[in-house]
Protein backbone atom coordinates (compact mmCIF):
# COMPACT_ATOMS: atom_id res chain seq x y z
CA UNK A 1 0.00 0.00 0.00
CA UNK A 2 3.04 2.06 0.86
CA UNK A 3 4.12 1.93 -2.95
CA UNK A 4 0.85 2.76 -4.32
CA UNK A 5 0.90 6.23 -2.30
CA UNK A 6 3.89 7.22 -3.63
CA UNK A 7 3.62 7.57 -7.32
CA UNK A 8 0.09 9.47 -6.11
CA UNK A 9 2.50 12.03 -3.79
CA UNK A 10 5.00 12.51 -6.99
CA UNK A 11 2.23 13.39 -9.15
CA UNK A 12 0.36 15.61 -7.15
CA UNK A 13 3.41 17.24 -6.33
CA UNK A 14 4.61 17.58 -9.97
CA UNK A 15 0.84 19.07 -10.92
CA UNK A 16 1.59 22.00 -8.28
CA UNK A 17 4.90 23.06 -8.67
CA UNK A 18 3.46 23.26 -12.75
CA UNK A 19 0.96 25.51 -11.41
CA UNK A 20 3.07 27.96 -9.69
CA UNK A 21 5.81 27.91 -12.82
CA UNK A 22 3.13 29.33 -15.02
CA UNK A 23 3.90 32.46 -16.27
CA UNK A 24 1.49 35.37 -16.53
CA UNK A 25 0.92 36.59 -19.67
CA UNK A 26 -0.31 40.13 -20.77
CA UNK A 27 -2.44 40.86 -24.03
CA UNK A 28 -1.07 43.99 -23.65
CA UNK A 29 2.40 44.43 -24.88
CA UNK A 30 3.93 48.47 -24.35
CA UNK A 31 5.88 48.51 -27.48
CA UNK A 32 4.65 48.20 -31.41
CA UNK A 33 6.71 47.42 -34.30
CA UNK A 34 7.41 49.49 -37.83
CA UNK A 35 9.31 47.32 -40.13
CA UNK A 36 10.77 48.80 -43.49
CA UNK A 37 13.01 48.68 -46.34
CA UNK A 38 15.61 51.14 -47.38
CA UNK A 39 16.23 51.43 -51.12
CA UNK A 40 19.08 53.00 -53.20
CA UNK A 41 18.61 52.98 -56.73
CA UNK A 42 21.59 51.52 -58.46
CA UNK A 43 21.81 48.57 -55.44
CA UNK A 44 25.19 50.65 -54.69
CA UNK A 45 28.25 49.75 -51.98
CA UNK A 46 29.29 52.54 -50.05
CA UNK A 47 32.72 52.03 -49.37
CA UNK A 48 32.92 55.24 -47.07
CA UNK A 49 31.59 55.27 -43.88
CA UNK A 50 27.95 56.03 -43.36
CA UNK A 51 25.06 56.00 -41.00
CA UNK A 52 21.01 55.87 -41.75
CA UNK A 53 18.93 57.96 -39.33
CA UNK A 54 15.17 56.59 -39.11
CA UNK A 55 13.53 58.78 -37.25
CA UNK A 56 9.39 58.50 -36.00
CA UNK A 57 7.64 62.20 -35.42
CA UNK A 58 4.70 63.56 -34.47
CA UNK A 59 3.49 65.77 -36.97
CA UNK A 60 1.02 67.54 -35.01
CA UNK A 61 3.43 68.30 -32.35
CA UNK A 62 6.80 68.29 -34.47
CA UNK A 63 8.54 66.09 -31.83
CA UNK A 64 10.61 63.13 -32.40
CA UNK A 65 9.24 60.21 -30.80
CA UNK A 66 12.27 57.29 -31.86
CA UNK A 67 15.32 57.35 -33.66
CA UNK A 68 17.30 54.66 -34.64
CA UNK A 69 20.73 54.89 -36.26
CA UNK A 70 22.01 52.29 -38.65
CA UNK A 71 25.89 52.67 -39.01
CA UNK A 72 27.72 51.56 -42.23
CA UNK A 73 25.07 49.39 -43.69
CA UNK A 74 27.31 48.47 -46.91
CA UNK A 75 24.77 47.67 -49.17
CA UNK A 76 21.45 48.33 -50.53
CA UNK A 77 18.40 47.61 -49.76
CA UNK A 78 18.56 48.06 -45.93
CA UNK A 79 16.03 46.17 -43.83
CA UNK A 80 14.74 47.82 -40.51
CA UNK A 81 12.47 47.44 -37.27
CA UNK A 82 11.99 50.62 -35.59
CA UNK A 83 10.21 49.96 -31.67
CA UNK A 84 8.17 52.36 -30.53
CA UNK A 85 6.29 52.98 -27.44
CA UNK A 86 2.53 53.14 -28.30
CA UNK A 87 1.06 54.75 -25.20
CA UNK A 88 3.30 57.44 -26.86
CA UNK A 89 0.60 57.81 -29.71
CA UNK A 90 -2.16 59.81 -29.83
CA UNK A 91 -5.37 59.13 -31.48
CA UNK A 92 -5.80 62.74 -33.07
CA UNK A 93 -2.35 62.93 -34.10
CA UNK A 94 -0.57 62.39 -37.63
CA UNK A 95 2.85 60.69 -37.52
CA UNK A 96 5.26 60.27 -40.12
CA UNK A 97 8.84 58.43 -40.67
CA UNK A 98 11.64 59.65 -42.57
CA UNK A 99 15.37 58.31 -43.17
CA UNK A 100 18.48 60.10 -43.91
CA UNK A 101 21.80 59.12 -44.90
CA UNK A 102 25.00 61.06 -43.45
CA UNK A 103 28.57 60.66 -44.33
CA UNK A 104 31.09 59.93 -41.45
CA UNK A 105 31.72 63.43 -39.31
CA UNK A 106 29.01 65.41 -41.18
CA UNK A 107 25.50 66.89 -39.40
CA UNK A 108 23.88 67.76 -42.60
CA UNK A 109 22.27 64.88 -44.64
CA UNK A 110 23.71 63.49 -47.70
CA UNK A 111 20.60 61.83 -48.93
CA UNK A 112 16.73 61.67 -47.49
CA UNK A 113 13.66 60.16 -48.25
CA UNK A 114 9.88 61.26 -48.81
CA UNK A 115 8.11 61.33 -45.17
CA UNK A 116 5.78 58.60 -45.03
CA UNK A 117 2.67 57.54 -42.88
CA UNK A 118 3.16 55.15 -40.04
CA UNK A 119 1.10 52.13 -40.60
CA UNK A 120 0.99 48.62 -39.56
CA UNK A 121 2.23 47.81 -43.61
CA UNK A 122 6.02 47.21 -44.45
CA UNK A 123 6.91 50.53 -45.50
CA UNK A 124 9.43 50.96 -48.75
CA UNK A 125 11.78 54.10 -48.28
CA UNK A 126 14.02 55.45 -51.63
CA UNK A 127 16.60 57.66 -50.70
CA UNK A 128 17.51 60.46 -53.48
Amino acid sequence: MRLAVIPVLILVLITSCISLVEPTQSDETPFEVVLGTVNYPNNLYFPSRIRLEISLIDSDDDILLVNQSIRNPQKFPVNFTLRYDKSEIKRNHSYYIYIELFNENENEPTLTTERVALSDQHLIFNLK
